[in-house]
């Protein structure tokens, strides 16, 4: 190559770093950070570091595991914890609890007033109280809590993806009442001078997945890399969601699922009879499932398997009080309505409130509370 020649390539190089950095630069002049004022969660227990409420600014995880920071749609939320770390707002020292809801992180979503616990009390006009705090555990620390000294009902939620042989599996029911028992009785120490606000860094040239899923997602629609994927809405519009969601979708053993959910779910209905207390449970369709029905044809997995009508199903014949979600969801998306926040794998106010309005009609249907 001759002196001019390497000259020239030399400042192309340097001319197409340069805009590469001026086109990053407009989607990383922001420091993408976690709020510095967020609630504490024990890794232990699950739950809360006890009476905070913070108000935060945050952008949804699909965003963050997709490195496609452009499509985060910032919100602010609103969360309190109670005297116990669990989110509530504080009802006081002598509260009585007719219904109990228990979950993953579904029943933390939407903040303080758009949770679905505040939502199902507006609706049944009762105090309901958030116990979530570490999934399919819950119950098991429901069952050794005085809240069930008062209680009338459980609501049970789980979301599909975690539905598996592997953890509603009757095995590990002694398990769970060990961890459940040790979680309850230990007692979270906050020492402000050992935690630390948690922020994700400055992403910038160096960040490779940034670069490549940005560039990818500009040329072809969708991410190379990452634990979010893209497909295409018949709207036009994408569906940014998890990966995860199609390892449920496709269900691999799905008869072992099945079978050994409704015994699983079975038996924390029994447990709870026994104390006099209603179950009511449902589980959240995973965002591709519910957005199924409008994705277009050439991008759908085409092994719908029904998971949760089954599973509903086979809970009925038990005796089990079980909603399904996923036809009321299907229709309301069919009809032009998001239930999921668009950048996050979890439902938005109106999923969390159709949700809550299934439930209270199955409560008021059955006249359960009278």
């Amino acid at each position: 190559m001759s002196y001019k020649g390497f000259v020239k390539s030399t400042c192309l190089i340097l001319s197409l770093f340069l805009i590469l950095h001026i086109i990053l630069y407009q989607y990383t002049k922001e420091v993408l950070a976690l709020p510095d004022k967020i609630l504490k969660k024990s890794a232990f227990t699950g739950r809360c570091e006890p009476s905070k409420h913070v108000e935060i600014s945050t952008i949804g995880d699909l965003a963050r595991l997709s490195y496609l920071y452009r499509l985060g749609v910032e919100r602010t939320v609103s969360d309190t914890s109670d005297g116990m770390g669990y989110l509530n707002k504080e009802y006081g020292e002598n509260q009585v609890f007719q219904v109990v809801t228990v979950g993953d992180s579904y029943m933390w979503y939407n903040g303080d007033d758009n949770r679905f616990t505040s939502l199902l009390q507006n609706k049944l006009n009762v105090d309901c109280y958030n116990m979530s705090a570490n999934g399919v555990e819950d119950p098991f620390n429901f069952l050794q809590s005085n809240l069930k000294e008062n209680a009338k009902f459980l609501i049970w939620e789980a979301a599909e993806r975690n539905i598996t042989a592997d953890t509603f599996n009757v095995e590990k029911i002694n398990y769970y009442y060990s961890e459940s028992k040790k979680k309850n009785e230990y007692i979270d120490r906050w020492d402000p001078k050992k935690t630390s606000h948690i922020k994700l860094r400055v992403i910038n040239s160096s960040n490779i997945k940034f670069l490549l899923n940005n560039l990818s997602y500009t040329l072809a629609g969708k991410p190379l890399t990452g634990e979010a994927g893209i497909a295409k809405l018949k709207n036009g519009r994408d569906l940014l969601f998890y990966k995860d969601d199609l390892t449920s979708f496709k269900r691999q053993g799905f008869s072992e699922d099945l079978t050994h959910a409704v015994e699983f779910i079975s038996y924390i209905d029994k447990k709870l009879k026994d104390e006099g207390i209603i179950l009511i449970f449902f589980a959240v369709p995973d965002k591709y499932n519910a957005y199924y029905d409008e994705i277009i044809e050439r991008q759908k997995i085409n092994n719908d398997t029904h998971f949760i009508e089954h599973l509903t199903n086979e809970l009925h014949k038990k005796n089990v009080i079980a909603i399904n979600l996923i036809n009321p969801f299907r229709n309301r998306i069919k009809d032009g309505f998001d239930l999921y926040h668009f950048d996050d794998t979890h439902w938005n106010s109106l999923g969390a409130e159709i949700a809550a309005e299934l439930v209270a009609q199955e409560i008021k249907k059955r006249a359960l509370l009278e």
